[in-house]
């Protein structure tokens, strides 16, 4: 068969890693990996920028299987592949498994929350690739004392997260300890175009794939504006799940805070509408029941946060709600981006609050994706079904009374939703301080647009059953009766009304002012539209002073760290006399717990700190001891690694089921019978581990085989011996 270029064998892949990627289900490669794939090959650091479900974790996992071919027996990994959360590296373990499974490539995972001993373990079966989390990987590292030189290749995937995360300290030291001649992949959704950024990552002559700057989100994806009032967004999430949404639709929605999950979760289980949630600070064995449950369809909604959200994948997603529109475009990218994936059709819900309307223009200039206010007149949304997409649109007022009846009566019979209310209204004002400040541009825009236009019902709330005219002129009517109430301006004072005698002076004198007045502002109104009518640009000559792009440039930067931004936020201001600036200089505190005097601002707690072989300071917190007693409690020979064949644990986040080392077994042989009797024993454990008692198990299987087999062989031949 003859290959296509641009096909997975014109890439002169192994049959091994072809065979996994078809028993994957790939037929063709995606552009980014079309793009991505060869340059790694050659050796070259990437750095990659491809929309969400565009295939970027198979663009390094196939060329990372490519290269490494077969396992070694030579002890250390030689792949790293970081993850800024836990979901999301188990979600590139799954994957590379599969890619892997006619190879005999190890993959494990070390990651926070699962077993440091059961991490120790799987270090020491001599795994090929590691995907980790930065924090427990430099654990692991300090604790064993790993040096990573046989490290070939390290991927950043979602780099921007991990870059903004707060995990400088552990990046550092990690990079530290690798190789110069390292290969580095760095994988993003949203990547600036400058990687000065990413410098620290170590980068050598990389090069830069930027795909689907064009187009930022799906072809696919339809994205629907709602315009309501932050009270009325709980009433309008209610009416879509139950009448705008069908049933079978999965929906993820994405809330601010964990206690707006509560009380969401609660109002919709009153509601029958069954939902799941997920928050960052969830137990982890809760979050994988959960999410479980979401991609068995069990439950159509998912609550989450855009912190607990990242890396969980769901590959048939068919819709997203925006309950708060985010104050980043590029998290705004990041949350529609699971839906309208593989040629899928998907739909995004934004419901926007007149506060979170500048940050829609500036989404529209970083999608460069204008939109129109929808038709206030109903009849004429009618022809214009076909491009609701990208329309903004009010909520009719009506459908938001019936929904906020229904809450009102659920509050009255469950009396703990007020108060889960109330922790919600205090949540969203913490919320509202740590939200991005919109730029004035966007801010003027929403001012003109709100003046300037006027704002009908969304058609997506438009009764498709009516079909009579008179009904739909009614309800125009209607609109246009509130439009008109609301544009309002009476022609008299309050000094002219009900005054109709000719002899008043109020009446006279607003009646010569207004003369007065008129001729000013009517000279103004007509000295700015013959402005407005010319425009000195040249569009073949005229040179912007900013690049076409600069506003989606401008999205995609990356976020300053806590740190950066609290450093930045302290003003101290110096004394303008001299003994008030030696008075800063000198004021010492005295301290009544280190009996010593100290700086005034040192009286806070603070971490230890210690200094690695590299030069960095870390926290001394990672360097507890774990791994002596693990070793002292396993038998462990420092010097000896397994190098088990048996891969077979499917659960890269650490289940019950441990793998046995070789090692364990030969330090238990070469154990001395006899000691001397200076060494002293310490009292006999009578609780047995699970290891022991998982061994204790086999061996008295095997020894009830063997007798069943002997009876067997011995009842065989004493009926041989009687014929």
């Amino acid at each position: 068969m003859k290959s296509s270029g641009g096909s997975f064998p014109s890439m002169k892949l192994s049959k091994p890693v072809l065979k996994g990627i078809y028993k994957k289900g790939y037929k063709n490669p995606t552009p980014i990996q079309r793009k991505t794939i060869p340059i790694v090959l050659n050796g070259q650091d990437v750095v990659a920028m491809a929309r969400t479900g565009s295939g970027k974790t198979a663009a390094f996992l196939i060329p990372i299987i490519e290269k490494l071919q077969s396992h070694k027996i030579e002890k250390g990994a030689r792949v790293l592949i970081l993850s800024p959360t836990r979901e999301l590296a188990l979600q590139t373990y799954k994957f590379a498994r599969e890619f892997a499974r006619f190879t005999d490539l190890k993959c494990e995972t070390i990651l926070g929350g699962d077993s440091m001993e059961r991490q120790f373990s799987k270090i020491h079966e001599n795994p090929d690739i590691i995907i980790a989390t930065p924090g427990r990987l430099l654990h692991v590292a300090i604790e064993m004392d790993l040096k990573f030189s046989s490290v070939q290749m390290i991927v950043f995937d979602e780099a921007d997260r991990l870059f903004e995360m707060g995990f400088k300290e552990q990046l550092t030291e990690i990079l530290s300890r690798l190789s110069s001649k390292r290969q580095t992949l760095l994988f993003s959704a949203t990547l600036p175009q400058t990687i000065v950024d990413f410098t620290r990552a170590g980068l050598i002559d990389p090069v830069l794939v930027r795909l689907d700057t064009e187009t930022k989100i799906s072809e696919n994806l339809r994205l629907i504006h709602l315009g309501c009032r932050n009270e009325d967004k709980l009433a309008t999430l209610l009416h879509l799940l139950k009448n705008v949404i069908k049933s079978n639709e999965q929906i993820i929605v994405f809330l601010p805070t964990r206690h707006h999950i509560e009380y969401i979760k609660e109002i919709l289980d009153q509601c029958f509408i069954p939902s799941t949630y997920l928050y960052s600070s969830l137990d982890s064995e809760a979050r994988k029941i959960n999410i479980r449950t979401f991609h068995l369809k069990k439950v159509p909604v998912l609550l989450v946060t855009d912190l607990a959200a990242r890396g969980v994948d769901i590959p048939l997603l068919d819709n997203v709600i925006n309950f708060n529109f985010p104050s980043r475009s590029k998290l705004f990218v990041h949350r529609v981006g699971r839906t309208a994936r593989a040629g899928r059709s998907g739909t995004a819900y934004s419901l926007i609050s007149n506060d979170e309307l500048p940050y829609l223009f500036t989404l529209s200039l970083f999608l460069n994706q204008p939109f129109k206010a929808a038709n206030p007149s109903i009849l004429n949304n009618e022809d214009d079904d076909d491009d609701d997409g990208c329309k903004y649109g009010t909520v009719p007022q009506t459908i938001i009374d019936e929904e906020n009846e229904i809450i009102q009566k659920l509050h009255g019979q469950f009396s703990e939703l007020d108060s889960m209310e109330k922790v919600c209204q205090s949540a969203y004002k913490q919320y509202l301080k740590t939200r991005e400040i919109a730029d004035g541009e966007s801010v003027r825009k929403m001012k003109s647009f709100l003046e300037n236009e006027k704002i009908g019902y969304h058609p997506i709330f438009i009764d498709r059953t009516i079909k009579q005219n008179d009904q739909r002129k009614m309800e125009n009517e209607r609109v246009e009766m509130l439009s008109s109430i609301k544009s309002y301006k009476p022609n008299m004072t309050v000094f002219e009304i009900g005054k109709n005698n000719k002899a008043n002076t109020a009446r006279e004198v607003m009646k010569m002012k207004r003369q007065v007045t008129e001729k000013i502002l009517g000279k103004k109104s007509n000295h700015s539209s013959e402005q407005t009518e010319t425009n000195f640009k040249d569009k073949e000559f005229y040179l912007n002073y900013q690049s076409n792009d600069f506003h989606f440039e401008k999205g995609l930067q990356l976020t300053k760290s806590f740190d950066t931004q609290l450093k930045e936020s302290i003003l101290d201001f110096d004394g303008d006399e001299n003994g008030q600036i030696t008075k800063n200089q000198n004021h010492l505190k005295w301290d009544r717990k280190k009996k010593k005097f100290i700086q005034p601002g040192d009286d806070g707690p603070k971490m230890k700190k210690m200094r690695t072989e590299s030069g960095n300071w870390i926290n001394a917190s990672y360097k507890s001891g774990m791994y002596e007693k693990w070793q002292k409690k396993a038998k462990i020979n420092p010097n000896v690694t397994t190098d088990n064949d048996d891969d077979d644990d499917d659960d890269g986040d650490g289940e019950d089921k441990q793998k046995r080392n070789r090692s364990i077994k030969m330090s238990s042989r070469k154990k001395p019978k006899q000691q001397s009797n200076g060494d002293k024993r310490g009292p006999k454990r009578e609780l047995k581990t699970k290891d022991e008692i998982f061994k204790q198990r086999k061996r008295l299987e095997r020894i009830q085989t063997h007798q069943k087999k002997r009876q067997r062989q011995r009842v065989v031949g004493h009926n041989k011996g009687k014929q």
